[in-house]
């Protein structure tokens, strides 16, 4: 894109800043980026108590609009008045959008009538929206109302090159590029690692919802703790099934070894990441796992299950981490004694991962949108 060529771009997403997902993690790394390149950036997102309804966030231009709390998140629910009038101010170029919901339907009709060219980063699939038991009945459905979405963008973003490859077959028609998350945290020599006991540490980090397989990690670390009796467990995060991981902690007899920390700011996470020996992913549905990329950055090898659909982009087995099935304890037991009992093979694969992290610094991740955005 030539460099006096400037964009008014307009993200929508319910979930920014303070971020409580991957989404609104990614959405802070792109939006910050592509305002420190020139662009006139806004986003449009959910409004929380206490919250204004309009302040400038590094360079980003934030309107907050009328929001509900639905399924343990956050849900924006703005008029198709309320949008027309925000793009009247703003009046975009593009349209990004974010997140599956409400607002993407409103705002789709107003880009309609626009002729604004828009586009879909395809973070969550059917199964993400249908964890909760209630919309379970729904996932068929909702898996065809996503699919009708995708075919109305100009372009869809798929931030894993795997499913990237799956989008075709499931019946989206619009064009589809990978261009991965970005992983947005600073040099990893300048952070102070947490406090920590001397032992092993075994770590997770993001939302505790049934879909993160939690509890399959608690059981696999009560029985790894057999072999590596000096072994803790961090879980940093909150969601809706705290309360019962807790209980299970106890049930396993190991709660004085396990810490939940709830929800960590961002520089707390980066201490907790750097002081860590391993980052384990045990998703049942998970696209990218940015958190997993995060660890990566900071020099850790990783566990990751086979479901997560960027599993294979993320470990190259044996060299920064391995794959293990999503339900097999007995692998996930093996792989996490033998990480906890060779520290040269740790720190090799540890120096593995940090390196394959550089292809997903912010700065070649926004070089890429841009590129993208000057097709439309």
């Amino acid at each position: 894109m030539p460099a006096e060529k400037k964009l008014s771009i307009c993200m929508l997403s319910d979930d920014f800043v303070p971020a409580a997902t991957g989404v609104g993690t990614h959405l802070q790394s792109v939006s910050e980026h592509l305002a420190a390149a020139g662009h006139r950036v806004t986003v449009i997102t959910t409004r929380r108590p206490g919250q204004p309804p309009r302040e400038v966030w590094q360079g980003v231009d934030v309107h907050r609009v009328f929001t509900l709390p639905m399924f343990g998140f956050y849900q924006a629910l703005p008029s198709t008045t309320t949008l027309e009038a925000i793009f009247d101010l703003v009046q975009p170029d593009i349209l990004h959008h974010h997140y599956l919901g409400v607002m993407l339907l409103r705002a789709m009709k107003v880009a309609r009538r626009r002729r604004l060219p828009q586009v879909y980063t395809y973070h969550m699939t059917e199964d993400h929206l249908t964890q909760p038991v209630p919309m379970r009945p729904f996932r068929r459905w909702i898996g065809a109302q996503i699919v009708k979405c995708c075919n109305e963008m100009d372009v869809i973003v798929s931030v894993s090159k795997n499913l990237a490859v799956q989008l075709p077959a499931k019946g989206i028609t619009s064009p589809v590029h990978y261009i991965s998350n970005p992983v947005r945290f600073q040099t990893s020599t300048a952070i102070e690692p947490a406090p920590r006991d001397a032992g092993f540490v075994v770590m997770f980090a993001g939302r505790l919802d049934p879909e993160k397989n939690l509890p399959f990690l608690l059981r696999s670390f009560a029985r790894m703790r057999a072999a590596v009796p000096d072994a803790s467990l961090w879980i940093a995060g909150s969601g809706t099934q705290r309360s019962r991981l807790e209980r299970l902690a106890r049930e396993l007899n190991i709660e004085r070894h396990v810490q939940f920390f709830g929800f960590l700011g961002h520089e707390e996470l980066c201490r907790r990441y750097m002081a860590c020996d391993v980052f384990v992913l045990p998703s049942l549905v998970e696209t990218q796992g940015l958190v997993a990329m995060e660890a990566m950055w900071f020099g850790k090898p990783l566990i990751v299950a086979r479901s997560v659909v960027s599993a294979s982009e993320l470990v190259e087995e044996g060299i920064n981490g391995y794959i293990v099935d999503n339900d097999s304890e007995d692998a996930l037991i093996e792989r996490l004694t033998a990480i906890a009992r060779d520290t040269p093979a740790r720190d090799r694969m540890g120096r593995a991962s940090q390196t394959r992290a550089q292809a997903y610094q912010p700065a070649n991740i926004v070089a890429a949108l841009e590129s993208l955005y000057a097709t439309i």
